[in-house]
């Protein structure tokens, strides 16, 4: 019992102290196993607390401005040209402009534990006003609407591919899309990643919070035993298994469905990655050795493992209840740092194209 209360970090004795107040807050929250990947209730019942919870994010941010904030249908992507359009949300940046032409962007994967997608945590109109580029958003189908593996990766895609065709008139580069998601729009974004190498492409780059990496509760995940009301490790093996269906406790599940069944070789020649992980995340082993893979595979990359913080609580400090208060320093460094990376990307193009050369010649 003892080492069962240990896995449970939802404690503010476990949190920074400047992070006690949002803790406590996702620590009381009503969990994803309590309704969403409730199996005893019905889809229309988990689907009506889904977007019950969408609407309490979106009271974070105001309503869009839609004369500078665009919404397209993106039709499906090669593997599903019939696929129900993509819902894409770009919004432009406030007056100037950091790039006359050819401007990256910024792609934001939404996320929601597979179970939803919470596009309004997704502050588009606001990060093209901080960097002063176009970013985007999409809407992907999810659990609670009945989507398995592929179908999630497949909307992503979609929406990238549309970003490509349409780059001229939007007034972005093709070759400087950023991939960007939380939690499960970090594993989509990661998955994404994985996804594109097929096709032959390397976006920009990829920077992710505390992605959802692997499916398997491997003995080397020790933080997979690590619990909280928010998200913990019965969340994810919950999740993954609804996500993947026929394909759960396979063997070959491909890296697109989850990145951390992929090997080093499957690595090479992935876009630059940046992964913010939190200690008292479920996920935290995983990142670790994604990034150790990653390295392996001479991707540039960055590992971040933030101290007294649990899944997304200080992304949502940085980005939601601490974003204006100049004296949350612990948030205020938490966007520092993602606001350099984001900086590299637009300016550098750390890709690696010659890995794949030089791997394949090691052969």
């Amino acid at each position: 019992m003892a080492k069962d209360k240990f896995r449970i970090r939802d404690d503010v004795k476990w949190a920074h102290p400047e992070l006690e107040v949002v803790y406590e807050m996702m620590g009381n929250s009503v969990g994803y196993a309590e309704v969403l990947l409730n199996d005893d209730l019905s889809f229309e019942e988990r689907q009506e607390f889904a977007a019950h919870a969408e609407d309490g994010f979106a009271q974070f941010l105001p309503p869009y401005d839609w004369s500078r904030t665009t919404e397209y249908e993106c039709p499906g992507c090669i593997d599903e040209p019939d696929a129900p359009p993509v819902k894409l949300l770009v919004a432009n940046p406030k007056g100037q402009w950091r790039y006359k032409r050819n401007s990256p962007c910024i792609l934001i994967i939404p996320g929601g534990g597979l179970t939803t997608c919470f596009r309004f945590t997704a502050a588009i109109e606001e990060w093209a006003d901080k960097f002063r580029v176009p970013v985007a958003t999409l809407t992907y189908r999810t659990l609670v609407q009945g989507a398995e593996y592929p179908q999630p990766v497949n909307d992503c895609e979609a929406a990238y591919n549309f970003l490509v065709e349409h780059a001229k008139e939007l007034n972005i580069s093709p070759n400087k899309i950023i991939l960007h998601g939380n939690s499960s729009g970090g594993h989509l974004s990661l998955a994404l990643s994985h996804r594109l190498k097929k096709r032959g492409i390397c976006p920009r780059g990829c920077l992710v919070w505390v992605p959802i990496i692997d499916d398997r509760a491997l003995p080397q995940y020790r933080s997979a035993k690590i619990n909280s009301a928010f998200w913990g490790g019965s969340d994810a093996a919950t999740s993954a298994r609804l996500y993947l269906g026929k394909l759960n406790n396979q063997y070959d599940i491909p890296a697109e469905a989850f990145p951390g069944r992929a090997t080093v070789d499957e690595c090479v020649g992935l876009p630059p990655t940046f992964i913010h992980a939190m200690i008292n995340d479920t996920g935290l082993d995983q990142a670790m050795e994604y990034t150790s893979k990653l390295t392996a595979a001479g991707v540039y990359c960055e590992l971040h493992a933030w101290g007294g913080s649990q899944h997304c609580s200080l992304s949502t400090s940085a980005n939601v209840t601490d974003k204006d208060d100049p004296e949350a320093y612990y948030a205020q460094l938490f966007n520092r740092v993602n606001e350099k990376e984001f900086e590299d990307m637009f300016e550098y193009d750390l890709r690696r194209p010659w890995t794949v050369e030089e791997w394949n010649a090691e052969d």
